[in-house]
């Protein structure tokens, strides 16, 4: 009985020690990749985005929420978007796989201001598991973007996303420290597919109760492989609401 104890702390060990260990390799990698963005020679700027989300769960197992977002460029002093997106998915395994879809109606704004509407569509997996206090996932999404106002060549823009994260629920605090990285991969580029965003996100979830949450996140883009890449980095605040 003694052995089988130790077995079994040894084994908890070990298992915190990987969490630790690949929470500190996403960490190094996002630190120094924003290092080589500050470092390089692309264009840069801060931006800030905003978004609330209303949600409820039906027959248990289907979700339905409603986003609406703005968002800030320029070094957060004009309008870049503003976006409305609604979200229905099921729980294959509940707590474990996740499928679902997406529409965002977006106004995105020129240089002059002038609005733009935009169309997304998107279907995902989300794969999911605690270990202890951490929280691991992955999330895979293919959207497709439709643009009005390009030329018939230029009208879509369709990436495979792909988006790996960490969170940790602090004991006798309602925080979850929160990290992530996504791949951003074109798909209809008729010059060659290739990665053209990474994305990395750290940031704290405060849960208020059960229904409420506000989330705070530093996120940076890392434009490549496109003409003129932009390095873009900002603060998105968002808050959570479950009926």
């Amino acid at each position: 009985m003694i052995k089988s104890q130790e077995q079994k702390i040894l084994m908890d060990n070990f298992t915190l020690r990987n969490i630790r260990n690949n929470i500190i390799v996403l960490f190094v990698a996002s630190i120094l990749s924003i290092s080589n963005g500050w470092a390089g020679g692309d264009r840069q700027d801060f931006a800030t985005s905003f978004d609330f989300t209303l949600s409820k769960r039906f027959f248990k197992r289907m979700d339905l929420g409603v986003t609406e977002a703005f968002s800030l460029r320029n070094n957060s002093s004009e309008l870049d978007k503003v976006s409305t997106k609604v979200d229905l998915s099921y729980n294959i395994v509940k707590g474990i796989l996740k499928a679902g879809v997406d529409y965002s109606i977006a106004g995105k704004a020129a240089k002059n201001q002038d609005l733009f509407l935009n169309h997304r569509f998107s279907g995902y997996l989300r794969v999911k598991k605690d270990v202890s206090r951490f929280t691991f996932g992955l999330k895979s999404k293919y959207q497709i973007t439709y643009r009005p106002e390009k030329e018939a060549s230029k009208a879509y823009k369709n990436f495979w996303r792909n988006k790996l994260y960490v969170s940790v629920k602090l004991p006798k605090v309602a925080l979850h420290p929160m990290i992530s990285a996504e791949c951003f991969y074109r798909t209809n580029n008729f010059k060659g597919n290739s990665v053209e965003k990474m994305r990395y996100e750290a940031g704290l979830k405060y849960e208020f109760n059960k229904h409420n949450a506000l989330q705070a996140k530093f996120r940076y883009d890392d434009g490549m492989n496109v003409v003129n890449p932009k390095d873009v980095y900002g603060v998105v605040v968002s808050y959570m609401l479950g009926l």
